[in-house]
């Protein structure tokens, strides 16, 4: 047992419910349901009664929830007076983030968390997504927020955002609808992100799959900023692939359009990564509990 498993626990008490408790905790459910019977195994008797609405506390799991609370109560409290006693509490953060959720939807929010913590400092590093990974790998930041992570051991990620990469084209582009054929996507003239950047490589990883090749892209001209990659899209030097929310205003103002491609669905995700052995301070923890938790306004 680990507080991990004790947050799980407490979730499906929430929600009776281990399919919403999944969804919030962006796990599955068979992971969860392992969680709670490795638990039940564990204790040798049953937490939860298993229902057709969903799951409700046996008398035992009312027991273990109380002091599943509490010990989470200590060890938050525990982990505040070790900072206090180490000296390892400051309100220095530093976090590392890729260039279109580091130009675009993390100032904002940081700026909504200094409101609540008007005492922190918040340094923010921007870079491609590959740089801020080998920070974070480092140590030279708290923590990254980027659309590519690694599944390596001694490294967690929490889910933060779900978009998508679409097409961007001048309004007077040709196109009759909002989607395009992956023909005719294969001989746009495309402006594309610098090797490194999380877009460019969910896209080579999305036609790797289809078969094809970054290379049989009509490419013409590489840029490392999505500002530079707007500007020169509006000029009508080319498309480009950038994240759906990186031109929401452009598309709501008509400025920009965006396009799918037909058979090419290119979901994203934008996710915290951090070292599991990098020792983070109260308000570092209070941050990406601000950035993780689905009733706060993350993207504004």
């Amino acid at each position: 047992m680990d507080s991990y498993q004790l947050k799980i626990f407490l979730a499906v008490s929430k929600f009776q419910s281990i399919s919403k408790a999944a969804k919030v905790l962006h796990l599955s459910q068979p992971a969860v349901s392992t969680h709670i019977k490795s638990l039940e195994e564990y204790y040798r008797g049953q937490l939860f009664e298993r229902t057709q609405q969903g799951v409700s506390l046996t008398k035992a799991g009312q027991v273990f929830t109380n002091y599943a609370q509490r010990l989470l109560a200590l060890q938050d409290e525990m982990e505040q007076q070790l900072e206090l006693t180490l000296q390892h509490e400051n309100n220095q953060i530093t976090v590392g983030a890729s260039t279109t959720i580091g130009n675009i939807l993390l100032p904002c929010s940081i700026y909504l968390f200094k409101e609540e913590h008007p005492e922190v400092n918040i340094r923010l590093e921007i870079a491609n997504a590959e740089e801020i990974l080998r920070k974070v790998k480092n140590e030279d930041v708290d923590f990254g927020v980027t659309e590519i992570y690694p599944t390596l051991p001694g490294f967690s990620t929490h889910h933060i955002a779900s978009d998508e990469l679409v097409l961007i084209v001048p309004p007077s582009h040709p196109a009759q609808t909002d989607k395009l054929s992956l023909k005719e996507f294969l001989s746009q003239p495309l402006i594309m992100r610098e090797s490194g950047s999380g877009t460019r490589t969910v896209l080579a990883q999305t036609l790797e799959a289809q078969d094809y090749s970054i290379k049989q892209l009509n490419v013409i001209t590489e840029m490392s900023t999505i500002d530079a990659i707007k500007s020169a899209v509006l000029a009508g030097m080319g498309g480009a692939v950038v994240p759906r929310l990186s031109v929401k205003k452009e598309i709501y103002l008509g400025t920009l359009k965006a396009l799918t491609i037909s058979n090419l669905d290119m979901p994203l995700t934008f996710n915290i990564i951090k070292s599991d052995n990098h020792f983070l301070s109260s308000k570092t923890r209070k941050l990406i509990k601000f950035l993780t938790d689905p009733e706060e306004s993350f993207l504004c």
